[in-house]
């Protein structure tokens, strides 16, 4: 058979570039592939499988809790959704046309209102959520941050990405002193970062990872955090996160991704590193 370039009349790409969404992020090692696989081929209670795979991977990280989603995108809407919804079950499935009475704000920097690839404040409204920004475009201090909140204000947002102003902007950890001295969660969107217990250990109730790119797995998304947020995270299943749901494959892949991405040289690293010396002269 031809290739799938062929069949379709694709255009075949040297990725020179790193894990971009546009490119297909990475490619995933042969043992993610199996357990891929393996997913693909058996059957299994779903809730059963998202409790317990979180649970195994927020051992390995040593979270309190731990659920795949399909995309980091749809972690910070369901994050989002999970701190303004918390146990009103009504609001869960009327998240769309429910007056909210609760708290909704979500406030960010500035700085970190950014577009990357899609803008966060839409992944916020997917959630129920309204962006309050905080600060300035170039400067958020903590002084900042803690001025736009309000007793609307649902959580705090810092997104970790190269994509948002770095120069002034207040730390992770000074963030956290702001939401625990205002009894408010922070939530971290840490998609392409590569360190995956710092921000839940600087403070953070909610941490979102892409789970295609630093970690090489299948197309999903990881929120780890406090037990009480990542289950109001799951809760979601029966609300917006219906519609963005991971299969039974993508859980099982992104869990052995996230081991072997603890344990093992990184596939990405090495397959650089074979790629230079295969270019480089005799």
């Amino acid at each position: 058979m031809s290739s799938i370039y062929e069949k379709y009349n694709l255009k075949q790409v040297i990725n020179t570039s790193g894990r971009m969404t546009i490119l297909g992020v990475s490619t995933p090692s042969q043992t993610v592939i199996d357990a891929v696989d393996y997913g693909l081929n058996h059957y299994f209670e779903i809730k059963d499988l998202v409790d317990k795979t979180g649970a195994y991977i927020a051992k390995l990280l040593n979270a309190e809790d731990a659920v795949v989603v399909s995309c980091a995108s749809a972690g910070i809407a369901q994050s989002v959704a999970a701190v303004i919804v918390r146990d009103n079950a009504n609001l869960l499935v009327n998240l769309h046309s429910a007056p909210v009475n609760e708290p909704r704000e979500i406030v960010l920097p500035r700085g970190h209102n950014v577009n990357f690839g899609a803008p966060v404040d839409t992944m916020v409204a997917l959630g129920g959520g309204k962006v309050v920004e905080a600060g300035y475009a170039n400067e958020c201090s903590p002084q900042q941050l803690a001025a736009s909140i309000t007793p609307q204000t649902a959580a705090i947002l810092y997104v970790k990405s190269h994509h948002c102003v770095q120069k002034s902007m207040l730390s992770v950890e000074q963030a956290a002193e702001v939401a625990r001295r205002h009894n408010l969660p922070l939530i971290v969107d840490a998609a392409a970062e590569e360190d995956l217990t710092s921000y839940y250990q600087m403070g953070a109730d909610l941490v979102i990872y892409s789970g295609a790119k630093a970690i090489e797995g299948p197309t999903s998304g990881l929120v780890i955090g406090r037990k009480q947020y990542v289950a109001w995270v799951k809760q979601q299943s029966g609300g917006i996160g219906r519609a963005m749901k991971v299969g039974k494959e993508g859980i099982l892949g992104l869990t052995q991704a996230i081991e072997s991405y603890l344990t093992q040289e990184k596939p990405a690293a090495r397959r650089w590193s074979n790629a230079c010396r295969r270019l480089s002269p005799t």
